[in-house]
């Protein structure tokens, strides 16, 4: 599988001098955990809702903006890798996301919830085929 088969929606984007609050507003719109930073239509960071509460916690006060905040440079990946090199660069960058790039456009992020959905959801249509080969071979057994 490639990365781009799990990507789910357009990446949502914010200038990295729009205020946090701002930042924060467009992931609850959104239903996301993250926004794209970027200047001139250039992703140069990602804003996390763990970056947010990082910041509160470090006592920061309201109104700081999206650049002071954010984690600089995004790792990124192009869209026809496979799943298994995305994981990889996660770990190495200790990221839970990663943009997926195609011709140095911006397609997508890609989360490590996105991945484990998807191997959930193989694991269930094995569980499947499983039971379903399983099961006949009990009935002959009961008989």
């Amino acid at each position: 599988m490639l990365a781009q088969d799990l990507i789910t929606r357009a990446p949502v984007l914010v200038h990295r001098t729009a205020p946090v609050a701002e930042a924060v507003r467009r992931m609850r719109d959104a239903d996301v955990g993250s926004v794209v930073v970027v200047e001139e239509e250039e992703p140069i960071g990602i804003l996390t809702d763990r970056d947010v509460a990082l910041d509160m916690a470090r006592g920061a006060a309201g109104g700081r903006l999206v650049e002071e905040v954010m984690t600089p440079v995004p790792v990124s990946i192009p869209a026809d890798v496979d799943v298994e090199l995305c994981l990889e660069r996660m770990e190495d960058n200790c990221v839970r996301r990663i943009l997926i790039v195609e011709d140095s456009v911006i397609v997508g992020i890609v989360s490590l919830d996105d991945i484990l959905m998807h191997l959930g959801y193989l694991m269930g249509k094995a569980s499947s085929l499983i039971r379903a080969e399983v099961t006949p071979r009990f009935a002959e057994v009961e008989r």
